[in-house]
């Protein structure tokens, strides 16, 4: 095996994890000797060890000691809520380390590499494309303080997204709705509108392998309107309503009492800033965002170039001429792609534009 092939293991173990552990990296590690993997580890979350730990620990004795540690993240040299990985890799006696994002946190920047470096110890960055895709979102998160935003929309082959009087429609295939659940469980939240609540009363979890997992649910409410029979309730790890500071204080009240966070957020001329929210949304430590929601909440992100992704799934299927259109601005969309690809997913066509470059990190 060649070092690229040990870096993507790290990312594949990272995977695992990717979604549960903001405001830290999801990172994975592999212990290589003789050219074998002989332990791996990722991290679980905040607050548990770090990938090269993790994997360190399954050794024992003198296991570790000249063997090469791989990491998909530059290993950290400073004390937070765990000690320093750079620490446990002298102590195990590593011969090398090659990892394959530079940190873009000041604490860590360079300065992981060099504690490694000072300590005699081998320190490789080996860039791949695959790694700098897996931490686009973090790296922004790190420089900006907001969320990495993908956003996804679902419409039939003739450009509709419900029936009419938007009655809601199962418009794409199981293998679309796989893929939307795998999107969710990789998020580290995510946001809908009070119009999406309320027409389609979706429970929007992950259902996976016969598990459901709840997510941390942003909505946008502008007057506080969210229903307390709703499913969300039931199916949300929690749930933030952003509103107008023109919203009454009374339903503004009663959903505190049901335990909703609510947050005032100033307006312009399209309604809530959607800028402020993304900043509220950083702020809470969220790196990944997943946009579910109507075809007006897609377009006003996309015009406001807010958006680092947008998915579109359309269907074979055709609703009909009385069915609520979509009315998606392929214009905006083709112009501000960087980059789009296509795939076929079960029977449905799934489109993916990348409509930011991101300058990775540097030091």
């Amino acid at each position: 095996m060649q070092h690229a092939d040990f870096l993507l293991r790290c990312v594949s173990l990272a995977t695992t994890r990717l979604g549960f552990c903001a405001p830290n990296p999801s990172v994975g590690c592999v212990v290589v000797k003789n050219n074998q993997i002989i332990a791996e580890g990722f991290h679980f979350g905040c607050g548990h060890v770090h990938a090269e730990v993790d994997a360190l620990n399954k050794l024992h004795n003198d296991e570790a000691r000249g063997a090469t540690v791989y990491v998909s993240l530059e290993p950290c040299c400073h004390y937070g809520r765990t000690p320093p990985c750079t620490e446990r890799i002298k102590i195990a006696g590593i011969k090398n380390v090659f990892f394959g994002f530079k940190d873009p946190n000041p604490i860590v920047a360079g300065k992981g590499r060099a504690a490694l470096i000072e300590a005699g110890i081998a320190c490789e960055f080996i860039e791949l494309p695959e790694i700098n895709h897996f931490y686009a979102a973090y790296a922004y998160w790190t420089h900006t303080k907001m969320p990495f935003v993908t956003a996804k929309l679902a419409m039939s082959s003739d450009h509709k997204i419900a029936l009419e009087n938007k009655k809601p429609a199962r418009i794409t295939g199981e293998a679309c709705g796989l893929l939307t659940h795998q999107y969710r469980k990789e998020s580290d939240a995510l946001l809908t509108t009070i119009e999406t609540v309320i027409h389609d009363d979706p429970k929007l979890n992950v259902r996976l392998d016969n598990v459901e997992i709840q997510k941390p649910l942003y909505i946008l409410d502008t007057h506080c309107r969210l229903p307390l029979a709703s499913n969300i309730f039931q199916t949300a790890q929690s749930l933030i309503v952003f509103h107008s500071k023109k919203a009454d204080a009374n339903t503004i009240s009663a959903l505190e009492k049901n335990k909703v966070r609510c947050v005032a957020i100033e307006e312009n001329k399209f309604g809530l800033n959607l800028n402020d929210v993304l900043q509220k949304i950083g702020l809470d430590g969220v790196q990944q965002l997943w946009i579910e929601a109507g075809a007006k909440c897609f377009n006003a992100f996309l015009n406001q170039q807010l958006l680092h992704r947008a998915i579109m799934y359309i269907s074979p299927t055709a609703l009909g001429e009385s069915a609520l259109p979509g009315n998606v601005d392929f214009d905006a969309l083709k112009k501000h792609a960087k980059n789009q690809q296509k795939s076929t997913v079960g029977n449905d066509t799934v489109y993916f534009f990348d409509l930011k470059q991101h300058q990775l990190n540097a030091y």
